[in-house]
């Protein structure tokens, strides 16, 4: 919610292009279309499905990024105005290179544990603007105001009643099999969140 916010209003004229995953939900309330990219698994298929179901309007492996077929795509569609990034390493760097000119990327996580490295083409050649965002910040920058807090809380609670937001998988655990709940959650292409209930 709180990435999309500041670059896209519900109100922008042709809806733009961006990533992310609980976004693609709020994204597609919102009319916005999304490009979504994921590492390529033994179960792509699924997941794609999963996420279209979701709302998402493409979704694509992140080889594809560097292969013919996303300019193919991106002659389809108007190239996306805001990239959400959460792995950092050549992932981010190559969501940079297919911003569209005064795009923005903002970083909100780094699961490659790589720093992202910015061409400085995108930055010269595209005017494109490079952020980063910590939801701990923007609640301490907005604590004096509880308008734009309860404002969220109240387009989030609207979405989840129409129905429009709804929450990942999950498997419900016992606490005491919270070993079980370890082993699942670090196996490679988790899909499912582990629960556990006391």
């Amino acid at each position: 919610y709180f990435l999309t916010l500041p670059f896209i209003s519900s109100t922008a004229p042709p809806p733009p292009w961006t990533s992310a995953n609980a976004v693609i939900q709020i994204a597609a309330a919102r009319g916005i279309n999304t490009i979504n990219i994921v590492r390529d698994r033994p179960e792509f298929t699924q997941l794609s499905d999963r996420l279209k179901a979701m709302g998402a309007t493409h979704v694509i492996k992140e080889e594809a990024l560097r292969r013919p077929e996303i300019k193919e795509l991106l002659k389809s569609c108007p190239k996306p105005k805001l990239a959400l990034n959460g792995v950092g390493g050549k992932s981010a760097t190559e969501l940079l290179r297919h911003l569209q000119f005064g795009g923005s990327m903002v970083t909100y996580g780094g699961m490659a544990k790589q720093p992202v490295t910015i061409p400085v083409s995108a930055l010269i050649f595209k005017d494109v603007k490079v952020l980063g965002f910590w939801v701990t910040q923007w609640k301490k920058d907005h604590s004096n105001d509880g308008r734009a807090f309860g404002a969220m809380l109240d387009e989030l609670c609207s979405l989840i009643r129409q129905g429009k937001l709804t929450a990942p998988p999950c498997i419900e655990l016992d606490l005491q099999d919270y070993n079980k709940a370890l082993s699942a959650a670090m196996q490679p292409f988790t899909s499912a969140k582990q629960v556990l209930i006391m």
